[in-house]
């Protein structure tokens, strides 16, 4: 039997700052004896990456956050490295937990500032009720990301509505006046809008660096069968450069990735002046064994706008999980939930039981950690790792192809590419977005005179399994009823090399789609679970068990 605290950790949003990976948002599940509790994430949490550790006993720090500080999933973690501050609160959704969520708060900013020993202050700087909120409205699951002093948030879905909607245009944080500006993104596409894809910073090209957008679906309607045409492909990248507010539409070339949602990217810039975008897991708007091939990992390599497929085989899919670039060629990835459970769908207790009974986490506490170099997952975080050199896989592309330059689809983007900010540190700012989209930065020396809470003590705040394991039910409440049948079983095992999969899929008309705000069936599920609930209490104040969950075949 494997001894887990926390079942799974899901909508987070993550980054990096100094010496720490913080945490934020989200929701989580945990078991309480025979009871599976679903809470929201009440706390904000840091990993110290100034020293070595191994995902199944890194320890984890936490802090409280303020009664009326906005708890919120997907929401944002906006770095202005000078003022060494995050912010949060404009964007993001209340938490899909069980039965109890909190209200969702009005808008309002606040900020967070690490002390450099894996806590921090927040506090609240635009309040709620100020003129500036009235021309802007919170969406969740939009582009967004940060760079040297700008935050934005592209499109997204309007939340706290009975029927979902995209919403145009681009809103502009600027973080030395912190002053929000809304403006047209009809140069994104004529709605100027989309849903669940990323925006990443890249600070390594262009005088002030450059957003990239790429995948996410078109509009809130996914038909039965998921087609391509209802998601943005990634042939097409969007640039965006913040101080003159230029759009460039790029071609990408090589083993372009199917359209998804809900993935998450990370980049990191390589010995050799180039700089790869790691993107990681989603799905096409449906969940069961159809999403098995969507856990995959890609990368994109610039300034070649080729992608490149990482060669594994797929075993286990997950989404709304975050990723970050965390030094050398080493990515970390956090939760999201399980988008391959064995269930069955007219039953929601059959749900609850077939997901803790079937799915345990790959990676301990929830953690990976992918190496950009060997191209392969490994269990253990190395502080003060050497800088990222390029894998056999990049190396080999650029030698059988070199660059000419004409590669870029327009000559403005070429001639933005020409100004580049390489350094062997790669010392430059996070670029947090919806779970998550980072740059790599070296570690700054810090306060080792930390006081981490154990382990044990913050069960509830500690990074579980996937959260399919059981915070994927509560998104059930969210599901269309749908004629389902059962899907076969899904049985995996771990071997020395690796894991292997046997699945048969199902049709795809009888996969159900993830939306968030369906709560007809509310009623009924409180019924039969209204024993899970814990009213509403903050992680802080949760009494703290174990749960088994089981142990997966050798």
């Amino acid at each position: 039997m494997l001894a887990h605290a926390v079942a799974g950790l899901t909508d987070i949003i993550a980054a990096v700052a100094g010496k720490y990976l913080y945490i934020d948002g989200g929701e989580f599940s945990y078991r309480s004896g025979e009871s599976t509790i679903y809470q929201f994430s009440s706390n904000t949490l840091s990993i110290d990456l100034s020293q070595d550790w191994v995902n199944d006993t890194v320890v984890f720090h936490t802090t409280s956050k303020p009664s009326l500080a906005p708890i919120l999933s997907s929401a944002s973690l906006w770095y202005d490295k000078t003022k060494g501050l995050f912010y949060s609160g404009v964007i993001g959704s209340i938490p899909y937990v069980w039965l109890n969520p909190p209200k969702l708060p009005p808008l309002s900013l606040w900020s967070f500032k690490p002390d450099g020993r894996g806590s921090g202050t927040w506090k609240e700087e635009i309040p709620v009720g100020d003129s500036v909120w009235r021309s802007l409205t919170r969406s969740t699951l939009g582009y967004q990301s940060s760079g040297v002093d700008t935050a934005l948030v592209l499109g997204g879905e309007v939340v706290n509505i009975s029927a979902p909607t995209l919403q145009p245009g681009l809103v502009q944080f600027d973080m030395r006046t912190r002053k929000f500006t809304n403006s047209s993104a009809t140069s994104f596409n004529a709605n100027g809008t989309g849903s669940g894809g990323q925006m990443h910073f890249v600070p390594f090209f262009g005088p002030n660096g450059i957003f990239l957008i790429m995948g996410g679906r078109k509009d809130m309607e996914l038909d039965d069968y998921g087609n391509a045409d209802d998601f943005y492909g990634f042939d097409n990248i969007w640039v965006y450069e913040g101080a003159t507010h230029q759009w460039y539409n790029q071609t990408a070339s090589g083993n372009v990735p199917k359209g998804r949602m809900e993935f998450c990217v990370a980049g990191v810039n390589s010995t050799d002046s180039t700089y790869e975008i790691f993107l990681y897991g989603g799905h096409q708007g449906h969940l069961g064994p159809v999403t098995v091939p969507y856990d995959e990992i890609f990368i994109l390599s610039l300034p070649a706008w080729h992608w490149l497929k990482v060669d594994y085989p797929p075993q286990y899919p997950r989404a709304s999980h975050s990723c970050n670039a965390v030094g050398g060629s080493q990515v970390i990835t956090i939760g999201g939930f399980d988008i391959n459970p064995n269930i069955y769908f007219d039953q929601l207790y059959d749900v609850e039981r077939s997901i803790l009974n079937t799915t345990a986490d790959p990676f301990a506490q929830g953690l990976g950690i992918f190496n950009m170099t060997s191209l392969a997952w490994e269990h253990h975080y190395t502080a003060n790792a050497p800088p990222y050199e390029q894998s056999d896989l990049v190396k080999t592309f650029y030698r059988e192809n070199p660059q000419d330059g004409s590669q870029f689809s327009t000559a403005g983007l070429k001639e933005l590419f020409q100004t580049t900010h390489f350094t062997p540190s790669a010392d430059m700012p996070a670029s947090p977005s919806h779970k998550n989209s980072t740059v790599a930065i070296t570690p700054a020396p810090g306060n080792p005179n930390s006081s981490p809470s154990d382990i044990s003590l913050i069960v509830g705040c500690v990074v579980g399994g996937v959260a399919g394991l059981a915070c994927i039910v509560a998104t059930l409440l969210f599901f269309r009823r749908r004629n389902t049948k059962r899907f076969a079983s899904t049985r995996i095992k771990n071997g020395s090399t690796g894991v292997t999969t046997s699945t048969t899929t199902p049709e795809m008309t009888n996969a159900p789609t993830r939306a968030h705000y369906l709560l007809q069936e509310a009623d009924a599920i409180e019924t039969q679970y209204r024993g899970a609930q814990l009213g509403g209490q903050g992680i802080q104040e949760m009494q703290q068990y174990p749960v088994e969950l089981m142990a997966q075949d050798s």
